[in-house]
């Protein structure tokens, strides 16, 4: 038997068989501990109505079959035979990581069906242009590359640190629509609308392909394990969670080569960085090196705008970062599968990123 899209269970079949520790479940959601990084904090994403995972701490992402055959380090072909194995025949087969823990009982948390993408547009404009962008922030902006032009233009802000009542109410007269939007949920009491802001940071507005905006990553002040979170009220009653988008950083429409790198900031950068030095560059940014459903819309994408050539810019950390190199030869692979011309290109690795690199040629330009 081989592999086919027509498996026998669904990915919350496999979590329970592979005894993978859930933290919360929302009834849509699973929040997990990590089986594949030293993850404390259940930072693995199982999307129940998607069939799909992801560990926003180690980047490992896919679908049901994927998650079955690097659990029990099986190919895909013998993880499909299995699973059939399992929940067809019903054979006894079991396999598990060693030192798994046993999944706890949970409270689930009303969610909100996640708004379509015109009404978080609206929304997530509207709060934007509530917000302003602070001295600091824009200072560390300009030190990036930006200019002041490039900064109000992106519509960059900074999270709000109080006022949040009246932000709220703001939006409200305005006729925006708060359900399904992530960052807002209501209380639990009395119904009233509340917005969610879990640290401070720049806000940073997640764009698609038609210039809509999808979601807001924050690029955090004080960073741990990660630099950037997105804008959400996942577990907050009747919140939602963020669903951030291939983020498309200048006009697609006028080029027939885009450049494919991380992050939604990086991206924005590299594009205004490539304007300055009189070279155009149309980039477009994913929130994460293995987030392989937003490179998957992506191509189709630009498959309907008759792109076919990807220049994969990712940062110079793939050379010693498995997670990251790894990611970067899947990227190339389902590219060049999906009929793309795929063109990886690499830099001095004194530049981490495609936007430290179009920086330093801006830099040796004004001298």
């Amino acid at each position: 038997m081989g592999v086919n899209d027509k498996l026998p269970c669904s990915i919350r079949d496999v979590v329970e068989l592979l005894n993978i520790q859930v933290i919360r479940d929302t009834g849509t959601q699973l929040h997990c501990r990590c089986p594949f990084c030293d993850d404390r904090k259940a930072h693995l994403n199982v999307k129940l109505d998607k069939d799909v995972f992801r560990c926003n701490r180690c980047g490992e992402g896919g679908g049901v079959l994927h998650l079955y055959a690097v659990s029990t380090n099986l190919s895909m072909a013998a993880a499909y035979e299995e699973l059939c194995r399992l929940f067809v025949s019903g054979e006894e087969v079991r396999r598990r990581k060693p030192n798994d823990t046993p999944r706890k009982q949970v409270v689930v948390t009303p969610e909100a069906p996640l708004a379509s993408s015109a009404v978080r547009d609206n929304t997530y404009r509207n709060l934007l242009s509530l917000l302003s962008l602070g001295s600091a922030h824009r200072e560390s902006l300009l030190a990036r590359g930006l200019s002041g032009e490039a900064i109000d233009e992106l519509g960059y802000r900074t999270t709000p640190a109080v006022r949040y009542g009246r932000i709220v109410a703001e939006l409200l007269d305005r006729g925006c629509e708060l359900e399904g939007v992530p960052g807002f949920y209501r209380d639990k009491a009395d119904g009233s609308w509340k917005l969610d802001i879990r640290a401070s940071g720049i806000m940073v507005p997640d764009r698609n392909i038609s210039g809509e905006i999808e979601a807001i990553q924050i690029r955090l002040d004080n960073t741990y394990n990660s630099k950037f979170n997105s804008l959400t009220s996942v577990d907050k009653y009747y919140g939602a969670t963020a669903s951030c988008c291939p983020h498309f950083a200048g006009n697609v429409c006028s080029l027939d080569t885009i450049y494919l790198t991380e992050g939604v900031m990086k991206s924005d950068i590299a594009q205004w960085l490539s304007n300055e030095l009189g070279q155009p560059r149309q980039f477009v940014g994913l929130t994460g090196v293995g987030n392989i459903n937003q490179y998957r819309r992506m191509l189709v994408e630009l498959a309907q705008m008759n792109i076919n050539r990807i220049v994969v810019a990712f940062d110079m950390d793939a050379r010693c970062n498995e997670n990251v190199r790894k990611a970067r030869e899947r990227v190339i692979q389902e590219g060049c599968d999906a009929g793309f011309n795929m063109v990886p290109i690499s830099w001095n690795e004194s530049y981490k990123g495609i936007d430290d690199l179009l920086l330093s040629f801006k830099q040796a330009k004004r001298s």
